[in-house]
């Protein structure tokens, strides 16, 4: 019984570290700016009045 409970508070103090959620999976992300795409911007086609027959 003793043996879980250490496994059990190993666990959880294995996860409250950062390095092992960023490992995981489990940190959020949040986007760098400076590594952002920048999009074309969009254009209408000179044809856009014309209508299919």
């Amino acid at each position: 019984m003793k043996k879980i409970y250490l496994l059990i508070a190993f666990v959880l103090m294995l996860g409250a570290c950062g390095w092992t959620k960023k490992d995981l999976g489990m940190a959020k992300s949040t986007p760098d700016d400076g590594n952002m795409a920048r999009k074309e911007r969009l254009v209408v086609p000179p044809d856009f009045d014309v209508r299919p027959q």
